[in-house]
């Protein structure tokens, strides 16, 4: 089973030293019935990205997805 965004960025902290990334809930909009939050993920010394989604733990995946694109880009 392929991992999810987080856990990936999670491996990626750890090899680079003690600190995890760090999820930041930037904006909640919205109903209830239809949210849509923007998160911020950032990795000590190496970057930050945004996320955004309907649901709290999908901008958080975005945004770990995009943190990692980043890294992939600028290793």
């Amino acid at each position: 089973m392929p991992q999810d965004a987080k856990s990936r960025l999670q491996e990626v902290a750890l090899a680079r030293g003690p600190a995890p990334p760090l999820y930041r809930l930037l904006a909640r909009r919205g109903p209830d019935h239809a949210p849509h939050f923007l998160v911020e993920v950032e990795l000590d010394g190496i970057g930050k990205a945004q996320g955004r989604a309907s649901g709290r733990k999908a901008a958080e995946r975005e945004a770990a997805q995009a943190l990692l694109q980043k890294l992939d880009a600028h290793p």
